[in-house]
C-alpha cells in the first residue's frame, strides 16, 4: 500500500475506466502495486489480532458479534487506549465529519512505524492536504536507530463546516508520504464532511 503508485504510464493521473474521468483516491485507494519498491518498503504499520479486536471494539461491535467473527472471547478493555476506530495502526486514514452546525470540526489518528529498511534512518514527513483542511504531524522528522525499531506521530486533521445541501456530502484527499531520501512510504488521507438530513 505505502509504496503504490496512482498515476498511468504516462506520468498522469490514472483515468477510471468506465467514465474516461480523472480518478480519484475513491477509485484506486493506495493505488497499484509497485512489486520492486514493495520488496523494501522501509517502514510498514505493523498489525496485531488485538489490534483488529480494539478497531471491532471502537466501532461499537458488542462482544458476542467479534466473538462471531474471532471465535475467542473478546476483550474490549485495551479498545480505550486506542482512543477510536480511526486508530487501527493501518497506512489509510479516514475521517467523517458529520456537521451538525459546527462551524468548526477535527479528529486525530495515531499511526505506529516500524523500520524495515535500514539502521540508522531518518524520515522526514511531507503533507499533501485535502484542499481546505489543515493537516499537521508530529514529530515531523522519525529518526530510527535500528532495524525493526517502532515510533510514533499524531496526525491531527482540522477543517471547516461547507455548505451542503441536506443529505449532501463532500469527500477530499490528500497524502502524507515520509521518505528517508531512498525510500517514500505514502499515506492516502481521505476527509468528508456530511450534512444530516
Amino acid at each position: 500500500m505505502t509504496t503504490a503508485y496512482t498515476v498511468d504510464n504516462r506520468g498522469e493521473t490514472m483515468l477510471d475506466e468506465s467514465s474516461g474521468n480523472t480518478s480519484t483516491v475513491m477509485d484506486y485507494g493506495a493505488g497499484h502495486v509497485h512489486p520492486e519498491k514493495a520488496m523494501d518498503p522501509g517502514l510498514i504499520y505493523d498489525l496485531t489480532s488485538y489490534d483488529y479486536v480494539d478497531f471491532l471494539c471502537n466501532s461499537n461491535y458488542t462482544a458476542n458479534n467479534i466473538q462471531v467473527v474471532t471465535r475467542k472471547t473478546a476483550d474490549c478493555s485495551r479498545a480505550k487506549r486506542a482512543g477510536h476506530a480511526g486508530n487501527l495502526n493501518y497506512p489509510s486514514m479516514v475521517a467523517v465529519f458529520q456537521q451538525y452546525g459546527r462551524p468548526k470540526m477535527s479528529t486525530h489518528f495515531i499511526r505506529t512505524a516500524t523500520n524495515v529498511g535500514d539502521a540508522n534512518s531518518v524520515y522526514q514527513v511531507t503533507v499533501r492536504p485535502p484542499m481546505g483542511v489543515k493537516v499537521t504531524v508530529r514529530p515531523e522528522r522519525l529518526a530510527f536507530r535500528r532495524t525493526g525499531q517502532k515510533l510514533n506521530f499524531l496526525v491531527r486533521v482540522e477543517t471547516r463546516a461547507k455548505k451542503l445541501a441536506p443529505g449532501g456530502s463532500s469527500t477530499r484527499s490528500g497524502l502524507i508520504t515520509w521518505s528517508d531520501g531512498k525510500r517514500t512510504v505514502t499515506s492516502p488521507l481521505v476527509v468528508t464532511l456530511q450534512q444530516p438530513l
